[in-house]
């Protein structure tokens, strides 16, 4: 991750000294929509497996998540990992965000 970063920041440094080329800019562009793409099966697996809770336990994921986090609900593995793909779900749709709007 560090190397990536420098090398982000050296492109940054390149673009304010006027070096701007347009391949650089459409690969940066290209890498921008992989990751969106790669983001967005991300969540829509995440959501399948969210569903597929909702399912099981007849109830919403938010309304889940009030019971488990006011700890009416145990420490069941499957619930633990609910709460966990809720988590991923909120993090991978930050990024997402982020992305989208740089």
């Amino acid at each position: 991750m560090a190397d990536a970063l420098s090398k982000i920041k050296l492109l940054e440094e390149l673009a304010k000294l006027g070096l701007e080329d347009k391949v650089v800019i459409k690969t940066i562009e290209k890498l921008a929509l992989y990751k969106i793409e790669s983001l967005e099966r991300d969540l829509k697996d995440i959501k399948s497996k969210l569903k597929e809770f909702e399912k099981k336990y007849k109830i919403s994921s938010k309304d889940f998540l009030k019971k488990y986090n006011a700890g009416e609900l145990g420490d069941e593995v499957n619930f633990v990992q609910w709460a966990s793909l809720l988590d991923m779900a909120e993090r991978v749709e930050g990024r997402l965000k982020a992305i989208k709007s740089a």
